[in-house]
């Protein structure tokens, strides 16, 4: 009888041997648990991402060469994808008349792409308790002709500012091309009918952000140019970001504009609204631009709480809902937020695309007045957003490597009713093998079986049955 209680005392204990090794390898290949030494660096993360970009690099880039042909396009294009630079590159010249190559650290002039920047220092002071968005803009510039108007209303376009490039172009008398607190003289002295009544409607206005120029020089006692470098470009490392007024005549490098007239290019020179800045006057690169993109992720600058605000859009009077920000316009793509700018000054045509919800960033550059912004942002949209087995697969390793096989079996799953998953396995072989030559074994090994079950139509459950478990294990040693 004793011998009896002890058979199935051993025949107990060597169940829960084989359970717990059981479990044990089924949560170290298959779990989310990570061992230190299987932690993967951002260059391998960045490798395993250009396996699957790769080729909507390379049809951005013949999308790139078709235009550049056609069209002569002239300008740089950076393009990211789920927050990875997957396509920068420069296309023609910096000067089209001496044929020299532009590269990509050509330095354009943003046009209204500058406001976004502009809107930044605004949001620096507020989060620095120095204003609040709804004070009026002679507590700070006592000379501003127009009260009511407050600091909002500059930065969401209602404050139904008259135009002052006309008010410079017909009442401008000096030599010296003006300053933005020669503008605000000019507004001051001269007292232009507004608009419209402050705060009623929306309507595009440069002079706003002369204005929230002129109030970041105010508050900061400094130049807005040297407030931009300290707060903003500096801390970001845009090394080639600068404000520039043609009444500093820096010697930066930086790109002119020309226009296409006359079946030839000719260079435009700088104009009498070249002194003044805030609504147009930063100079950038692509690489320094996606620099500035990837940190309004990360909240360097201001929090979550105030830059949230300043990419979403506003109601007038309650009832009119306006798709515009601060320095930022507002759309959607498949339901998703997109906040975007285009700038067109003086021969430059600027646009920068930001797909939040995604991490995609589109790019576009060029000094040549040439209208194709637009249309190369709507091509390379369509080859971001080509739903191909390839971000599926994608989406199914990055689950592997994260949170284990069977994670990634519950999102094939998810995903597979009512239609036909196809997965790249092209893609998961490379890498695996990228893995394995990178000494991340066990990582390699979750791919390696989940591929094999894919391979032999095992994925239709959430969870693998014993047999396939035991099977598939022994490819461990494979």
């Amino acid at each position: 009888m004793k011998s009896k209680y002890i058979k199935i005392g051993i025949f107990f204990l060597l169940f829960i041997t084989i359970a717990i090794i059981n479990s044990s390898i089924r949560l170290q290949l298959f779990g989310a648990g990570i061992e230190k030494n299987e932690i993967l660096s951002g260059k391998i993360i960045s490798e395993i991402n250009s396996i699957f970009y790769q080729e909507k690099a390379i049809k951005i880039d013949s999308l790139m060469n078709s235009i550049t042909s056609r069209y002569r396009f002239n300008g740089n294009v950076l393009v990211s994808y789920k927050g990875e630079c997957i396509f920068n590159k420069p296309f023609g010249y910096s000067d089209v008349i001496r044929r020299e190559k532009l590269t990509n650290e050509s330095v354009y002039q943003l046009a209204s792409v500058s406001k976004q920047f502009t809107a930044m220092a605004i949001m620096i002071l507020k989060e620095r308790n120095q204003l609040n968005y709804d004070d009026s803009v002679t507590k700070y510039i006592p000379d501003f002709p127009y009260k009511g108007i407050t600091i909002r209303m500059l930065l969401n376009h209602t404050s139904g500012l008259p135009n002052y490039m006309w008010l410079v172009d017909n009442y401008w008398k000096s030599d010296k091309v003006p300053y933005n607190d020669d503008i605000i003289k000019l507004l001051a002295n001269y007292k232009l009918e507004l608009y419209f009544t402050p705060g009623r409607k929306f309507n595009y206005s440069n002079t706003g952000y002369i204005v929230l120029a002129s109030v970041v020089e105010k508050i900061s006692g400094i130049a807005f140019s040297k407030f931009m470098d300290e707060e903003i470009f500096e801390p970001l490392d845009m090394r080639n970001t600068f404000v520039y007024s043609c009444l500093e005549k820096n010697s930066k490098d930086k790109l002119c504009g020309f226009a296409y007239r006359g079946k030839k290019y000719r260079l435009l020179p700088e104009t009498v609204n070249d002194g003044s800045v805030g609504d147009k006057g930063v100079y950038s690169t692509t690489e320094d631009l996606f620099k500035w993109d990837q940190a309004l992720y990360s909240n360097e600058l201001v929090s979550y709480e105030t830059l949230n605000e300043a990419l979403s859009g506003f109601k007038i009077r309650d009832k009119y809902d306006i798709p515009y920000g601060f320095g930022f316009r507002i759309t959607n793509k498949n339901d998703k937020k997109v906040v975007y700018h285009h700038g067109r000054w003086n021969g430059f045509r600027t646009s920068i695309y930001r797909y939040i919800e995604d991490r995609n960033t589109v790019i576009v550059l060029n000094n040549t007045s040439s209208a194709f912004n637009s249309t190369i942002i709507r091509g390379i949209q369509d080859i971001l957003y080509d739903s191909t087995e390839t971000d599926i697969t994608h989406d199914i390793v990055n689950t592997i490597i994260t949170s284990g096989v069977e994670s990634a079996i519950d999102m094939y799953n998810l995903n597979k009713p009512g239609k036909k998953i196809v997965l790249d396995t092209l893609k998961i072989s490379k890498t695996y093998q990228l893995l394995n030559n990178s000494d991340k074994p066990e990582i390699a090994t979750k791919l390696k079986l989940f591929k094999e079950m894919y391979v032999k139509g095992e994925l239709a459950s959430n969870k693998m049955n014993e047999k396939n478990f035991f099977e598939l294990i022994t490819l461990n040693d494979n």
